[in-house]
């Protein structure tokens, strides 16, 4: 290879030093979705079955993309539930950092300066979606597991990038983004904030890349598959997902949603959870 670019890969590894396999597979996550046309053509196929959807689910009143939606709620306002992080925001540079910083591991420090710096870069074809719904009189809630402390952060960031955002009091609700934690009750399983949106809305879609973005997820992998198996036909029409190989709730089953655990016992058992038939 060329000195420069094999100078620019050895220093890359020195700051990776010692490499392990959960570090190489990170720098594969953050890699392929900065470099990858297949990571954007995902995206944008993505956000096109919500445009081809938009439609039906504003013409049928009797659709509803909530699970937690109960009773009668066709005369409710059309609204759209997005997550924030790797659904309509890029944060793969403050994964890069996690690299280069930290050996590859979540660092809250790394990970507020980067929210902090209002720097993450829409999603492609997120934006232009969620103006358009918008237009056509949905509300768009973004329902983020970010913290409080990072709500006005998030909120600068999702204007720079053209996310259409209501500022005005939404009674009981508060406003459009609702945080983890910014009431006592909402914990980082987003049920609970669908539940009370679905009091006041009919929720028409759901856009997330992770499955608690869609039901709660803190279950075994195979209790994860039973409860999403009723709604496989959801995917793609009431249920929008995006992809992230990164991080997610996918992961933390493997290893018992703990993680105070060493990486090597993680990576132990994640190796463990292959199949090879």
């Amino acid at each position: 290879m060329p000195l420069n670019v094999r100078s620019l890969t050895l220093g890359l590894l020195g700051c990776l030093a010692p490499a392990s396999a959960q570090t190489m597979d990170a720098l594969n996550s953050v890699a392929w979705t900065q470099s990858s046309v297949e990571f954007r053509g995902n995206a944008l196929q993505a956000w096109h079955s919500a445009r081809v959807a938009l439609p039906k689910a504003l013409k049928d009143k009797r659709w509803t993309a909530a699970v937690e939606q109960t009773g009668n709620f066709r005369k409710l306002p059309p609204a759209i539930i997005v997550d924030i992080d790797e659904t309509v925001l890029d944060n793969s540079p403050g994964q890069a950092r996690f690299l280069l910083e930290g050996n590859g591991r979540y660092s809250m420090d790394v990970w507020m300066k980067w929210t902090a710096e209002r720097k993450a870069k829409a999603i492609p074809g997120a934006a232009e979606f969620l103006r358009d719904a918008a237009a056509k009189g949905v509300t768009v809630f973004y329902v983020t597991n970010r913290g409080p402390k990072e709500e006005a952060n998030s909120r600068a960031n999702l204007e720079a990038e053209g996310f259409p955002l209501k500022n005005a009091a939404l009674g009981a609700i508060g406003d459009t983004v609702l945080t983890a934690g910014e009431k006592p009750e909402w914990t980082s399983d987003k049920g609970i904030r669908r539940t009370l949106i679905a009091k006041y809305y009919r929720i028409i879609l759901l856009c997330g890349d992770d499955l608690n973005d869609f039901i709660p997820a803190r279950l075994t992998v195979a209790e994860r598959a039973t409860k999403s198996k009723p709604y496989d036909s959801w995917w793609g029409e009431r249920w929008i997902i995006l992809p992230n190989a990164a991080y997610g709730s996918w992961e933390d089953t493997l290893f018992g949603f703990d993680r105070t655990l060493s990486p090597q016992v993680i990576q132990e058992r994640k190796v463990k959870s292959l199949r090879r038939d």
